[in-house]
């Protein structure tokens, strides 16, 4: 059972291994799976950051709700709301885009960004186009017009298409794509999403990405952002949005105009209705010009993203070694359950909190997370189950070996306390008593009786006589042929005056236990079995005591020696039952006994032990413990008489 403990533990460090070596290869092969459950463990540092404020040069001109519900109130009022007349259906005429970049780059702004794809003339007539191209050439070099690789499935695969506006006049182009990752949110920076799309299908424009764009038009000639991801502020709405019809309204936009004075404006659909609705770490619908917009603000403040290894290979190795390292140094430290538990979520903290630091720190570094925290989890509830089961285990050998010694309530009570019981291993000075019991005539009885026969009648005798001894809580400290030996009071005691009164209770018990066996071997033709009972009290050193190849539970000391010397005295003065002085005192106000004055024995001889001899408990079953004391006597005296003295012949 100590090998199954002992197999039990390093199955919870093969485990850890495993899961370090599990996380290793998950990290390092980006199955899209593993960038699933990665991508979900950023969320969940993004949502515990919260939204932080954007820089104040970026805001969006929204095609929202509002705007688009216009239409309706100039339908019903054609002559009060005659400004509406462009936004009356969708999609809108090209003229109210016109009239927007007009009034915004009038009043300041610094560019404007149009996230609307203008693919084919426009359904109002050239006049509609031309109202469009004519606001471009006046203003072309700080307008962006939204360009796009599209990506349209056919039975053959993908087909990718570049679509660019046919309008002339404006100097800026930037492609609006973005690209989810497998777990459906979008995270990849813009430029990144276009390298990938022009290396899969050998494309050789250079256009820039729509926010990249928005820049130039602004007049940085050559924006670099060096980002891998995206960075967000917060959900939607972090960024200031105005609703498009507001500036058309020519009776509001007084109010309004100074809120695009040096900024960056971000034109485009946030209507739900429109679909330019993706999922982020941050919100399940963002509009797509809220994404640009926040990707134009990062930008401008240098804020980037990227993993703090590019290998993934090198990524997935070291945080391997990293997991196997703090999960094995915890298994090895901790071997209780709760430090364990406490342990391993210390290391799951401490890794989310690096994860959060350098992901929000300046420059935002990302480190696995979500795999990491998966196999400490893993590895900490693996050492915890193998843990339990080997503790469980190793319970059970100690039960079933303590049970060999003790009561079953005994042996609960040492695994209750197991500090106590550990002390043992050295050793531990105590007061108890000390019981020895040994057959009279046992090597003639064997000799006549025959090896088979002997021990039989030999393991009934010792079942009777230890249940007797148990049911007292005494622990069985060793058999000595066939004699037994043991203690009350240890390893557990109840006190002097209780260990004392259990030992006597168990002699009365082994008396009356003995009494009813002699009567089954009178039976069966067996010759009848007597034996004597010594019992002493005082101080004795008990625990395991031997060699590492076998050891033994056992009390020793001059308590032990006279519990025997008395045992063997109980041939000579007659009886059945002898204790010593310092265990009468102790029970003497519970027993009747009878006094057989000093003697001495073999260790003591210059010192007489008083030795008393039990008739009975005093109580309910005084006179029948008395009758059977006193039929026990008797019966002794004729076995002794009737047996031949010397050895057998």
């Amino acid at each position: 059972m100590a090998k199954s403990s002992r197999l039990f533990s390093q199955l919870g460090h093969g485990l850890m291994i495993s899961a370090a070596v599990f996380g290793a290869i998950a990290l390092a092969s980006q199955h899209p799976w593993i960038v699933r459950i990665e991508g979900y463990g950023q969320s969940v540092l993004w949502r515990l950051r919260g939204p932080i404020p954007p820089p104040s040069d970026v805001v969006i001109l929204a095609i929202d709700e509002y705007s688009l519900s216009q239409g309706s109130i100039y339908a019903a009022s054609p002559e009060r709301y005659p400004h509406l007349a462009p936004i009356e259906s969708w999609p809108w005429q090209r003229q109210a885009y016109a009239i927007a970049i007009d009034r915004l780059l009038e009043a300041g702004a610094r560019a404007v960004a149009v996230d609307v794809l203008f693919l084919d003339p426009s359904i109002y007539g050239p006049a509609d186009d031309a109202a469009l191209e004519a606001t471009l050439a006046k203003w072309g070099d700080q307008v962006v017009l939204a360009a796009l690789y599209d990506v349209s499935p056919t039975d053959w695969g993908g087909f990718t298409t570049l679509l660019t506006p046919i309008l002339q006049g404006a100097d800026h182009q930037g492609l609006i794509n973005v690209a989810p990752d497998p777990d459906g949110q979008v995270r990849l920076a813009p430029e990144v999403v276009l390298a990938q799309l022009r290396q899969q299908h050998d494309f050789v424009d250079t256009l820039p990405a729509f926010a990249t764009a928005t820049l130039q038009a602004a007049g940085d000639a050559d924006p670099h952002w060096p980002s891998e991801q995206l960075f967000f502020y917060g959900p939607k709405g972090t960024i200031p949005t105005i609703p498009f019809a507001n500036v058309l309204e020519p009776n509001n936009w007084g109010r309004y105009r100074h809120q695009f004075a040096g900024k960056l404006v971000i034109l485009g659909p946030t209507a739900v209705s429109l679909q330019d609705i993706h999922r982020t770490p941050l919100d399940n619908a963002m509009p797509g010009p809220e994404i640009h917009a926040q990707t134009v603000a990062a930008m401008l403040e240098g804020r980037t993203l990227n993993p703090l290894l590019d290998d993934a290979l090198l990524r997935g190795l070291l945080s391997g070694l990293l997991i196997g390292g703090l999960g094995l140094g915890l298994g090895y430290r901790f071997s209780q359950p709760l430090p364990r538990l406490l342990g391993f979520g210390a290391a799951i903290t401490l890794w989310g909190a690096t994860a959060y630091l350098l992901a929000m720190g300046p420059p935002g570094q990302l480190i696995p997370l979500a795999i990491p925290v998966a196999c400490l989890g893993m590895g900490g509830m693996a050492y915890i189950a193998t843990g339990a089961i080997g503790d469980r285990l190793e319970e059970q050998r100690l039960r079933r070996t303590l049970e060999r010694y003790v009561s079953p309530a005994v042996a609960k009570e040492i695994l209750n306390q197991p500090e106590d019981f550990t002390s043992l291993g050295v050793g531990q000075q105590t007061q108890a008593a000390v019981l020895f019991s040994d057959i009279r005539g046992f090597s003639r009885l064997s000799y006549q009786l025959g090896a088979q026969q002997t021990v039989q009648m030999l393991n009934t005798y010792f079942n009777d006589m230890v249940a007797a001894i148990l049911a007292e809580r005494g622990t069985i400290d060793k058999f000595i042929g066939d004699a037994i030996m043991a203690e009350f009071g240890a390893p557990t005691s109840q006190g002097a005056k209780q260990d004392a009164l259990s030992a006597v209770r168990a002699a009365l018990g082994m008396r009356v236990a003995l009494a009813d066996l002699r009567q089954r071997l009178r039976a069966e033709g067996l010759p009848p079995l007597f034996n004597g009972i010594g019992i002493s009290y005082g101080s004795l050193m008990v625990g395991n005591v031997g060699s590492p190849q076998r050891l033994e539970y056992t009390a020793i000391g001059d308590t032990v020696n006279v519990a025997s010397r008395i045992e063997s005295l109980t041939k000579k003065v007659g009886t059945d039952l002898l204790i010593t002085r310092p265990l009468y005192d102790l029970v003497q106000d519970e027993v009747i006994a009878i006094d057989h004055g000093e003697h001495f024995v073999a260790g003591r001889e210059k010192e007489a032990v008083q030795v008393y001899g039990i008739i009975s408990l005093r109580g309910d079953s005084e006179a029948r413990d008395q009758t059977l004391y006193q039929q026990v006597q008797t019966d002794l005296q004729a076995h002794l008489a009737a047996t031949p003295k010397g050895p057998p012949k």
